[in-house]
């Protein structure tokens, strides 16, 4: 008997500039803002932010005339970075690994936003641009998870809300 292929699984975002542009506009915020973040190895100041900014910008074509920069992504972004939980994530020489892609055992995709790897353990960090929701922690914790798996030592889990800003940790 013939094993049966695993389900393959398509997640799609109803997104149409017809139906809401003002949401296609917050998501499209939240992709550069989230393209920035990788593009951020280390945060000094403002200005590696705003390197960071407009390599997302570029990457994905965007006219950033239509955008205030400074209201839209450079402040939020300074903010959350500032945070003192924060900084240490985005010192230069802290070893991490950006937009990370692991596979569950049910062969779900997954993308972990950044995972800083420490001596003992690690750390887990999903970045929201949006309001706050319960699945965000349930996402950090499987996650989390994922990330012992992998490299078989304990992880730490942390929600970082961009327009807050504020840093959840999730136990």
């Amino acid at each position: 008997m013939a094993e049966r292929p695993r389900e393959i699984k398509i997640h799609t975002h109803p997104l149409s500039l017809v139906q809401d542009p003002e949401r296609v506009r917050l998501a499209q915020r939240g992709e550069l803002i989230h393209r920035a973040l990788f593009f951020l190895d280390h945060c000094s100041g403002r200005e590696d932010i705003e390197r960071a900014i407009l390599r997302a910008f570029a990457l994905h074509g965007i006219d950033r005339e239509r955008w205030d920069v400074e209201k839209d992504f450079l402040g939020p972004l300074w903010a959350a970075l500032s945070l003192p939980e924060v900084r240490p994530w985005f010192e230069r020489g802290v070893k991490s690994l950006r937009e990370v892609e692991v596979i569950d055992a049910q062969g779900e995709l997954h993308r972990i936003d950044r995972l800083i790897i420490g001596e003992d353990a690690l750390a887990v960090i999903d970045f929201k641009v949006a309001r706050r929701e319960q699945g965000h922690r349930d996402q950090v914790d499987l996650y989390q998870g994922l990330a012992e798996a992998v490299f078989r030592r304990p992880a730490k889990g942390y929600l970082l809300y961009i327009d807050e800003p504020a840093v959840v940790a999730v136990p």
